[in-house]
């Protein structure tokens, strides 16, 4: 019984060498472990990207990728979008993790204006404090005004 698993654990290691990204998955040969933290954790399977008609509300595109954050998917699924809905001018919106520049500049030669909100990636907000985001600036009095409603001195 031993000899016959580590035969098959040997047969296991010989196909994962064979492998270009040196992963297997023995449920799904076509996932991967991907990255979703960047805190050296993820998870294995796909990550699923989706175009939207806003007007008619249908999916217009649609992939599916084993990267494990959205940062180079914008201008693809623009262009997919584009190429669907044949228009030669869209509107693109898309939540934080899509900015990239490199996508947003891919998204403006192809026709695309992309909306793209840039990411938060202060930690103070976590930690409880303000951000900077969170103080307005009073042009009358050339001053920010803090969120707690303290006073500059």
């Amino acid at each position: 019984m031993l000899k016959q698993q580590i035969t098959q654990l040997n047969a296991i290691e010989a196909q994962l060498q064979e492998m270009p990204d040196k992963q297997i998955s023995l449920t799904d040969p076509d996932a991967r472990s991907m990255a979703t933290s960047g805190r050296g954790s993820g998870m294995v399977g796909y990550n699923v990207q989706t175009a939207v008609d806003t007007k008619n509300h249908l999916i217009v595109a649609h992939e599916v990728t084993n990267v494990g954050h959205d940062r180079s998917q914008l201008a693809n699924m623009a262009a997919q979008a584009t190429q669907a809905m044949e228009c030669n001018h869209l509107n693109v919106v898309a939540d934080r993790g899509y900015l990239s520049d490199e996508q947003i500049l891919g998204c403006d030669q192809a026709g695309v204006a992309p909306f793209v909100p840039k990411p938060m990636t202060s930690g103070v907000k976590a930690e409880g404090r303000f951000c900077k985001e969170d103080f307005i600036f009073d042009a009358q009095h050339n001053e920010y005004i803090c969120p707690a409603g303290e006073c500059p001195i």
